[in-house]
């Protein structure tokens, strides 16, 4: 059964990682696709890495911005996971891939402790309101 309360009021933080994450797709699409172009630095297969978490961003910025309860955990395991893209884009990515690399690095610590605070943890359901037996 669901609960009648009303949602939470979207903390701005939330807003603002919607924000970022979609920018971050799309820019990370960009670049990959400059770089199958043949007009960027760095390993093709890391582009198809690099397009993998542009879908990802774009879904995860519609989700942060709905509150969708799935986008919490998958927001905090995506950018985790995406702190080794980031440092292999630094070390392979060319110039775009550093500051892209080091953008993405600096997400992936940043916004899953964010997402862990009570604020952004009610807003997506994960706070119960009474402990559970």
């Amino acid at each position: 059964m669901q609960s009648s309360a009303p949602k939470p009021k979207r903390p701005v933080g939330v807003l603002i990682i919607a924000v970022v994450a979609a920018a971050g797709g799309l820019l990370s699409l960009f670049g990959a696709a400059l770089r199958l172009a043949g007009m960027g630095l760095g390993p093709v297969a890391l582009a198809y890495v690099v397009i993998i978490f542009g879908i990802l961003g774009l879904a995860l910025g519609a989700g942060f911005y709905t509150g969708a309860r799935w986008a919490w955990m998958a927001g905090i395991i995506i950018y985790i996971i995406s702190i080794g893209l980031g440092i292999a884009e630094i070390l392979y990515g060319g110039n775009v891939g550093l500051m892209g690399g080091i953008i993405r690095t600096i997400a992936g610590i940043v916004i899953p402790v964010y997402l862990m605070r009570p604020g952004p943890k009610s807003f997506f359901g994960k706070l119960s309101s009474s402990p559970k037996t």
